[in-house]
């Protein structure tokens, strides 16, 4: 595909329909918003030329009902203060844009820097106000396919709040006769009292070079690898932990091959806990409601496949026996406080250590997303953080696309392991893997 050049159409700035009543007007940001990072997460969904609408029509849609869903989800439409939004209805940020080429030439290969394009620049480039929670471009190929690129906030909302705000944004949009029932659950169960005295940590992403690679996983192939991984004694693996391991055991190899020194590593992974704390937690629930624990690979030989599934079993069920139970702010208070304990020696020991974060975007209902012209034919991530994996559905659901990203060198050995093409294909066509 020849080079894709982007010309941003209009810029205009996105309120609520009505007003945000003045007792609603400060939204505090829970313990785990506090210790999100201080970037956006993007995501850009594809859908293919609808015959009949033009692009006017199709931008003057998405802005009526981004309006409209704003009143819903009003924190969106805020600005970020000292642990909390301050809802002052000021908008959303909202592009258009157009490109010089078809979505079929585009999908057939997709290429990670031209994805990188639909979104916003000043979310690669920093120049945006991080006081902005959400940004929206929506941009048009020659064909009339679209391409919706959507960042939100990480210290606002993890993937599932990203996931149930675009689910509802789409039904307002395509006039769902739920429409009137639609709104942001908001938990305050995890919100600090007024006087908490709990210093939260706060994280900041490492700024290195890295590229990213995209891998597919067919469902063929996550049923050998559950297979594999069974035969060695670990009980019914999930698919993400199967492709989570491989990945893993990958990189570390990798990692090592690449170092005149090699290290031990370890995999931070992250989960969601809206389902693993009793009482479960409504799946729409607005904010970041993700925990994590982490596995280990050894310093010396090479680690076992069988065995990084087992510790991710193991990680699991340990969060579950620990914390999950009658999860409430003083149970997360007391995991904070935990982790807070073993904080000081974590970072002593991460200079020796290599470390990789994991985080599953699979079962997100992303793939539902309708704003009336039919579900996304593809999703992806435009970028990712130093020795990330991202996780998520192909359209069809039965398999799994993996975002990750390494520094070149490390890269370089990762994209040729023979393991790893025996079960992964390296960036395929979208249409092939639907």
């Amino acid at each position: 595909m020849a080079t894709m050049e982007l010309e941003i159409m209009s810029r205009e700035i996105i309120k609520p329909s009505s007003p945000t009543p003045l007792s609603q007007r400060w939204y505090k940001l829970s313990l785990l918003d506090q210790m999100s990072y201080r970037m956006y997460i993007p995501i850009v969904l594809f859908y293919p030329s609808n015959v009949g609408d033009t692009s006017v029509e199709f931008s003057n849609e998405l802005n009526k009902s981004l309006s409209e869903i704003l009143t819903r989800y009003y924190p969106l439409a805020g600005r970020i203060g000292v642990g909390g939004i301050e809802c002052n209805d000021k908008g959303v940020d909202f592009f258009e844009a157009r490109v010089n080429c078809t979505l079929e030439g585009f999908l057939n290969h997709p290429e990670f820097e031209a994805l990188n394009l639909l979104v916003p620049d000043q979310i690669q480039s920093n120049k945006l106000d991080l006081s902005s929670t959400l940004i929206v471009q929506i941009t048009f190929f020659d064909c009339g396919g679209m391409a919706i690129g959507v960042s939100m906030y990480h210290k606002v909302a993890d993937i599932s709040t990203m996931s149930a705000f675009l689910n509802d944004w789409a039904a307002m949009a395509r006039q769902s006769e739920e429409k009137e029932k639609i709104s942001a659950q908001f938990i305050t169960s995890f919100f600090p009292p007024d006087h908490s005295p709990l210093d939260i940590p706060e994280y900041v992403p490492k700024k290195r070079n890295c590229v990213a690679r995209r891998f597919v996983f067919n469902a063929t192939k996550l049923d050998a690898l559950k297979t594999l991984a069974a035969s060695h004694g670990v009980e019914n693996p999930t698919r993400v932990q199967v492709v989570t391991a491989l990945l893993y055991k990958c990189a570390d190899a990798a990692s090592k091959a690449s170092s005149d020194s090699p290290t031990a590593s370890d995999l931070v992974q992250m989960v969601n806990l809206r389902q693993l704390v009793i009482p479960p937690l409504p799946e729409k629930s607005f904010g970041n409601m993700a925990w994590c624990f982490k596995i280990w690979a050894q310093q010396e030989g090479e680690v076992e496949f069988h065995d990084l599934v087992a510790q991710l079993k193991e990680g699991i069920a340990g969060f579950r026996l620990t914390y999950g139970k009658s999860f409430s702010w003083d149970e997360l208070f007391r995991l904070i406080s935990d982790f807070r304990k073993s904080f000081g020696s974590l970072l002593k020991r991460t200079e020796n250590i290599v470390r990789f974060t994991c985080t599953s975007w699979c079962r997100s209902s992303l793939y539902n997303v309708d704003f009336g012209w039919g579900k996304p034919i593809w999703i992806s991530c435009p970028s990712a953080m130093w020795n990330t994996i991202i996780l998520m559905d192909t359209r069809s659901g039965d398999g799994i696309e993996a975002l990750v990203s390494l520094e070149e060198q490390n890269m370089n050995v990762f994209e040729h392991d023979e393991e790893l093409l025996r079960f992964a294909s390296l960036n395929p066509s979208p249409y092939e893997t639907h």
